[in-house]
């Protein structure tokens, strides 16, 4: 099967292929804020939830996330119990009520906590680095991530000029309008074989939390035995992720400009934006559901089960994510390429999904009149043999390719890919 993702190939003029690197070759993210959905009476909760708040925001997004990451259930929330937000980690300032919604399962109790919170209008708040008392807004974070040049960007909004008012237009549709929020529902595939070994595996798991992390899940402290190794080795998670999208476009971004962005101080103002916070939603884009399949615990320490944990949970979000890109053209990813001599390398692999069948579109970012389009100017597939294996603790592993540091790809057509 074929799989299209995207690829950004934007070099400055002047600039040799001998002379790339990744940390030259910035380029515009989308912005993730992830969110963990436990069942608080599942085996293994607590573990999974201090190990998911380890899980860093994937390298091709940035980071969005709120204070807010973890929402705790009543067991048979899918059958219509309402969120329970006592479980809650991380600490934050959000309503904590939570209404029960009417019909949808699962997914409806989520969007009932995305609109009661007004996680919307949180989002927009972080995009403009909003002071919560006084209402003050700048654009730092805009200019940063959409790669503007900071001074001529100031210039062009200050003169209110055409090209000012197409960059406003270009960030919220390149940047504002893809942010996106991560629901994770993780689910522990609890074998009944290994059930046996459950007490005596927690309470390792606890005093081993306790000493890497200052958290003492459990009151009482077991001795790491043969069984509990093999419980520990054989953890294994299926998760579920739901993926939600803000809705942001021209008339959303000019009422905002116009009635509630502040660039000086004004608490009375402030609370214009408050009342109005839930006016900025997420629409539902859709799910998916991973393998469920084992991990690998090559190269990690008996000692360290928490990483052990880690490892399943992280690789199993990690696999989500890549097939959210290929499902959903709005996730899909961009990645700049980083060499074209001798060959053709881009810093993507087994943990975006890259498989041999894949095929990309190479683009070429260019800016005009303010605003960044893109003009594709060729299609490349990896090569056999050369996928980096860049999956969490791949080199602890001692996977092959974990060495690569980046997909060698060719060519399938398009000309030649420089200046």
């Amino acid at each position: 099967m074929i799989t299209t993702a995207l690829l950004i190939f934007a070099l400055a003029q002047g600039i040799s292929a001998k002379e790339l690197d990744s940390e030259a070759m910035d380029y515009r993210r989308s912005s993730i804020y992830s969110i963990l959905v436990t069942d608080t009476e599942q085996k293994f909760s607590k573990e999974i939830q201090e190990e998911f708040l380890k899980i860093p925001v994937p390298d091709k997004y940035n980071d969005m996330n709120l204070s807010v990451r973890v929402l705790g259930t009543n067991a048979g929330i899918a059958s219509a119990n309402a969120l329970s937000t006592s479980h809650l980690l991380g600490g934050d300032k959000l309503a904590m009520a939570v209404e029960k919604a009417v019909g949808g399962g699962l997914n409806g109790h989520i969007l009932n906590f995305l609109e009661t919170n007004k996680v919307g209008g949180r989002l927009v708040a972080k995009w403009f680095n909003r002071d919560f008392c006084t209402g003050r807004c700048d654009m730092e974070r805009v200019k940063a991530w959409g790669l503007y040049n900071a001074s001529e960007f100031d210039k062009e909004l200050a003169a209110k000029s055409a090209r000012g008012m197409a960059m406003l237009e270009d960030a919220g549709e390149d940047l504002i309008g893809n942010t996106f929020v991560l629901v994770n529902e993780i689910n522990y595939i609890d074998k009944s074989e290994r059930s046996k070994n459950w007490g005596a595996a927690l309470s390792v798991l606890g005093s081993i939390a306790e000493a890497y992390t200052g958290i003492d899940y459990l009151s009482e402290a077991g001795t790491l035995t043969g069984a509990m190794i093999t419980t520990i080795k054989g953890f294994r998670v299926k998760i579920r992720t739901r993926l939600y999208q803000l809705e942001w476009n021209d008339s959303t971004a000019m009422d905002f400009y116009r009635n509630y962005y502040q660039a000086y101080d004004d608490e009375a103002g402030a609370g214009k934006f408050d009342a109005a916070k839930g006016k900025y939603t997420l629409k539902y884009i859709g799910d998916v559901t991973s393998s469920g399949q084992k991990s690998s615990f090559l190269g990690i320490s008996e000692e360290r089960p928490d990483l052990m944990i880690r490892k399943a949970c992280q690789r199993a979000l990690d696999e989500n994510v890549a097939d959210l890109q290929k499902k959903y053209e709005q996730f899909k990813i961009k990645a700049p390429i980083v060499s074209v001599e001798p060959d053709i390398k881009v810093q993507i692999g087994l943990k975006e999904g890259i498989s041999e069948d894949s095929k990309f579109e190479v683009l070429e970012a260019q800016e005009k009149d303010g605003r960044v389009v893109y003009k594709r100017v060729g299609t490349v597939r990896p090569v056999k043999g050369k996928i980096w294996d860049n999956r969490f603790m791949a080199m602890e592993e001692q996977a092959y390719g974990a060495d690569f540091g980046a997909t060698t790809f060719k060519k399938e057509s398009g000309g030649d890919f420089y200046p």
